[in-house]
């Protein structure tokens, strides 16, 4: 007995090592970096006397730098160059990019090939190509950072790191490798300029907002889809900026590949950060956005769906939507590929999670919630489209966008539709109080 489990030990132990062989198989064929038209994408922002360009690497684009298809195993290199005329020295902070980045020697070893010499030249590249933390005054230092992979828009920000001071820049860089389903909107040409009615007194908006549809459609404005839970106000580059530092993620466009894809995801229990949205309907036309923020698989994650909305609020523009939880899968015939996520019934908690979402990102300089979903309750739910049940207080959050970060603390609000009139009372008081301190 003890000879047989020896011999299926070592029959084990000779399968592993095969997997590692065969995964290490492959060429290391870099070419030069100048031969890489990566800077087309490239960003340069200053701050004080620093001046700070980046650029995040596509898959095709960092295979031919660095000699091996790094995206295929999560890493997605993103080059800096920083020029400091300042008379400090800086240091980057790389964590503030990404906090689980790769160091150049794990991104050899994990992309090591069978060839020894081959894998020593590997590293003595990677680290070449790695970015020097320290740059002394009058320094230009340029050089890569090992991220994972992102598609879409990466969010790459910048923290540079002085004597008894911080300088801070924040990149949002697009990335070649998915079409995103807002791509196909011409946000040009949604509405004419007559079509926008600016609303400048609270209460007028307010109004609109209360009165307007409950809920997203189908595409025959038939039934009711998702409750329309969610307001968003500000300049876009500001709210989606925003999102994407919370960890929102473009989904792809509805299509046979991306179906194909979300099954694979599903069998393998894999997390799919792009996975496409089905359209609902709002203004007679599907979605012009669709963000979500994946959890641990395909089967779990946070989305939302959002229009522009023909409403100016105080020069701002304004956003409507809805937000939820998929939970789950479940077979439907409802939909040609015979499955679709579960929701969680409980809508508000996905509506609230956004606002703490957004705070934590200092995203957020003004709060409100207003009527308008319409209230249900866990006894007499309502259902969306494909019958998921759902049960909400009937209230709309609005989340104003600041121009520059605002801490927790310093959050005002829209004294609206309070659950209580206690609470509106108090934050009324408060806010009052608040202002005329600073008068």
């Amino acid at each position: 007995m003890k000879f047989v489990q020896i011999k299926n030990i070592i029959q084990s132990l000779t399968a592993v090592m095969t997997l590692v062989l065969v995964s290490a198989c492959g060429t290391y064929n870099p070419i030069p970096i100048d031969k890489v038209n990566f800077h087309q994408r490239s960003q340069t922002k200053n701050v004080g006397k620093l001046t700070v360009t980046a650029s995040v690497l596509s898959p095709k684009e960092s295979k031919q730098i660095f000699g091996r298809p790094l995206a295929k195993k999560g890493i997605q290199p993103v080059w800096l160059e920083i020029i400091n005329n300042e008379d400090t020295p800086f240091a980057l902070i790389v964590m503030a990019i990404d906090p689980k980045y790769f160091s150049s020697m794990e991104t050899a070893y994990i992309n090591r090939v069978s060839d020894t010499d081959k894998n020593k030249h590997m590293e003595e590249d990677y680290r070449n190509l790695a970015i020097d933390m320290l740059i002394n005054p009058g320094e230009t230092k340029s050089g890569f950072v090992y991220t994972n992979l992102g598609l879409g828009t990466k969010v790459v920000p910048v923290v540079l790191f002085g004597p008894k001071q911080v300088r801070t820049v924040v990149f949002y860089i697009s990335v070649p490798g998915i079409k995103a389903d807002h791509m196909r909107v011409n946000f040009d040409d949604l509405y004419q300029p007559e079509d926008f009615i600016k609303f400048d007194k609270e209460e007028n908006f307010r109004a609109k907002l209360s009165d307007f549809q409950c809920c997203a459609r189908n595409e025959k404005d038939t039934k009711d889809g998702d409750p329309l839970n969610l307001v968003l106000i500000g300049k876009p580059d500001l709210i989606f900026g925003a999102l994407a530092r919370a960890g929102w993620d473009e989904t792809e466009a509805v299509t046979l590949s991306t179906g194909l894809k979300m099954a694979k995801a599903f069998f393998k229990g894999d997390m799919y950060l792009n996975a496409p949205i089905s359209p609902q309907y709002v203004f007679g036309r599907a979605q012009d956005i669709a963000l979500q923020k994946g959890r641990d698989s395909v089967n779990e994650r946070n989305h939302m769906r959002l229009w522009l909305a023909p409403w100016i609020f105080r020069d701002k523009s304004v956003w409507i939507g809805q937000i939820s939880r998929d939970i789950g899968i479940r077979m439907t015939t409802g939909v040609w590929s015979l499955t679709t996520h579960a929701v969680d019934p409980e809508v508000d908690d996905a509506r609230d999670y956004m606002i703490m979402d957004v705070m934590s990102v200092q995203g957020l300089a003004k709060l409100g919630m207003v009527n308008g979903v319409g209230a249900a309750t866990p006894e007499e739910p309502r259902e969306i489209i494909l019958g998921d049940p759902y049960w909400t207080d009937g209230r709309r959050a609005v989340i104003l966008f600041p121009e520059e970060p605002v801490a927790m603390d310093n959050i005002k609000f829209f004294i609206w539709d309070f659950r209580s009139k206690e609470t509106k009372e108090i934050i009324e008081r408060v806010q009052n109080e608040s202002t005329s301190k600073s008068d």
